[in-house]
Order: C-alpha cells, then sequence, then structure tokens
C-alpha cells in the first residue's frame, strides 16, 4: 500500500514538473497596442485619425494618430509620437483607398524624415502637423481636432519649414515617402458601391500646399526657398481667416494676425535654435515656449476685445484661456 502511494505520488510530481516545464517554454505573444482587428463588412480598406485628449483625460486639446483597417479586418495604428489606441475616430478624415498604400502611410507617419525626431517636437511641429503628414495624399487633414487652430497657426499644415529645417521638410517627406512605393488613387474593385466608397475630397489647406509645392522639381528650382514659404504661410492664414471668421473680417483682421504672425515666428526661431543647442525637451524649455505663445495670445486678446466671439472661433480657445505645450509632449 504505501510503495503504491508512494508510486502515484511520483507520478504526480513528474507530471507537474513536465507540466510546468512545457508551460515556461509557452511565451506568450507580447499584445502590440497599435494592432489589431475589428469588423469590416465593407471589404474596403481604409485610413482615418482617431483622437484623444492629449494627454490626460480633462486635456483642452487632441491628440492625434493614424489608422489604417486592411480589407481583412486587421488595423494598424502609428504613434504619431503619443497614444496610439484608445480613441475615437475623428470627423471629416476618413478615406477608402488600397492595401497597399499602407506602407506609404506608414512611412510618412513613421519614419524618418517625415516624422521628425524628438529634438524638434515644438519646432517642426506637434502630432496635429504629423498625422496630416500621413494623411497627405488622401487630401485630409485634422481641422477638427481641438487646439488644431492653434497649431496651425504656428506650424502650418504639415509642419514649419525654414533654413536649417530642410532635411525635416514636407517636400524632403514626400520625396523619401517614394522609396515604400507608389501611390494607387482610387477603390479596390471588390469594394461596394456607395456613398461613403467615394474618393474622398481634397481639403483645401492640401490644395493651397500644392499649388505652392506640388511639383518637386519646381520646388527645388526655387533660388529663395524663404520667400516662397513666407508667401504660402501668409495665404494659408488668409485662408483660416476666411473659413473661421468669413470674408467680411478679411480687411480688419488679416493684416493684425499676420504682423503677430510673423513677429511671433521671428522669437520662436530663436528659442527653436536654443532647443536644438540642448536637445533637451524639458520642462524648462516648454515653459519658455508657453510664455511666449501666451504673450502672443495677449496681444491678439487686445485686438479682439470687442469681438470675443472672433477670437475663440479663429483659435479655437477661450477668451481667457492660456496655452500650456506641456499636453502635446511626445511619449514615446
Amino acid at each position: 500500500m504505501v510503495k503504491k502511494n508512494l508510486f502515484s505520488l511520483c507520478v504526480t510530481i513528474v507530471l507537474t514538473v513536465v507540466s510546468v516545464s512545457a508551460c515556461a517554454c509557452i511565451k506568450p505573444t507580447p499584445h502590440d497596442p497599435c494592432q489589431g482587428s475589428e469588423a469590416n463588412p465593407s471589404r474596403c480598406p481604409g485610413v482615418w485619425v482617431d483622437v484623444r485628449p492629449a494627454f490626460y483625460p480633462q486635456s483642452p486639446g487632441d491628440h492625434t494618430y493614424i489608422k489604417f483597417l486592411e480589407g481583412n479586418g486587421q488595423w494598424q495604428s502609428f504613434h504619431c509620437f503619443g497614444h496610439c489606441n484608445g480613441g475615437t475616430e475623428l470627423p471629416d478624415t476618413k478615406s477608402y483607398t488600397m492595401d497597399a498604400n499602407e506602407k506609404i502611410i506608414q512611412y510618412m507617419a513613421d519614419h524618418t524624415p517625415c516624422k521628425w525626431p524628438k529634438d524638434y517636437y515644438l519646432i517642426i511641429g506637434v502630432c496635429h502637423q504629423l498625422a496630416n503628414r500621413g494623411l497627405f495624399h488622401t487630401g485630409k487633414i485634422v481641422a477638427k481636432a481641438r487646439m488644431y487652430n492653434w497649431t496651425s497657426f504656428v506650424y502650418q499644415t504639415y509642419g514649419a519649414c525654414r533654413p536649417g529645417l530642410e532635411e525635416y521638410c514636407m517636400n524632403n517627406c514626400r520625396e523619401a515617402s517614394a522609396t515604400a512605393g507608389t501611390w494607387d488613387p482610387g477603390l479596390p474593385p471588390d469594394c461596394p458601391p456607395s456613398e461613403m466608397a467615394r474618393p474622398a475630397e481634397r481639403d483645401a489647406e492640401y490644395q493651397l500646399y500644392m499649388k505652392y509645392f506640388g511639383d518637386l522639381k519646381a520646388t527645388k528650382a526655387v533660388q529663395d526657398m524663404a520667400s516662397l514659404l513666407k508667401a504660402y504661410r501668409h495665404e494659408l492664414l488668409e485662408l483660416h481667416v476666411r473659413q473661421r471668421l468669413g470674408d467680411e473680417y478679411l480687411r480688419e483682421y488679416l493684416p493684425i494676425l499676420r504682423k503677430v504672425q510673423d513677429d511671433l515666428l521671428g522669437k520662436k526661431e530663436m528659442l527653436d535654435r536654443r532647443l536644438l543647442r540642448t536637445k533637451a525637451l524639458s520642462e524648462d524649455i516648454i515653459d519658455e515656449y508657453n510664455k511666449l505663445f501666451n504673450e502672443s495670445l495677449k496681444g491678439f486678446q487686445a485686438q479682439f476685445r470687442e469681438r470675443k466671439d472672433l477670437y475663440e472661433n479663429f483659435f479655437g480657445l477661450k477668451y481667457d484661456e492660456k496655452i500650456d505645450m506641456k499636453i502635446f509632449m511626445p511619449e514615446e
């Protein structure tokens, strides 16, 4: 009886050891928060931007990131310096596209020189401008993301470009992204014809950019790139006034906005040089950006004192609200 019990105990121990050893050899596949699957009844590959508060629940601004859904329901998203999941679809950013275009979208949202280094964050742009780069070939932008009105005033649509930043200018991004493949416009043949599956209408900001920089060869031939960039920025500001305030306010407010924007960006360039020397996106340097931005806003508030509604419409900020760029600090 004792021998039988001992035998049973030995068998139990051996089986337990084998079982534990087997489990130890099976390593669980790590979960990638930027990949997953979902139902895609239309079978149409699509790309859009998701948003979530940047980077705490009560944040006044949105973090944006690109999401691509394949025809088979598999999806991938790209950080844009922060979260890559848990958000909601941003209106007017969705387009249906070809599966093959995913590589180009990923390149423009996640690879150098399209994605600038952390050292250039707050110099070239924030997640809004990087998300616009990822959407570039669709012609859509993140205009409805909270605080985009302000970030586009400072960094334009696809990120600031000036002497010293040429490597990461949008033109170099477009040229480099061609190594990922050739953009294939249109819709896959098995996509059911519907209102939703029609090609997306290209945003006016995209069209304005293409007016100035659409021909890469011609842009390279321009001797005074700084002059071209300034003309583009001024026309973009005019477009924003028309869109956000209306043509009737163009004559009164465009000169004011243009003057203060030129002054702001001139002072910002000096602060940018300091950040590039230290290569440290510390709280102290961000406080310097906040100080500069909020002093600029005070100048606008004085000009819009009688029409606070126009101020709020143009900047997407409450009249007495202060800027804190710490909410856009990169998490990657």
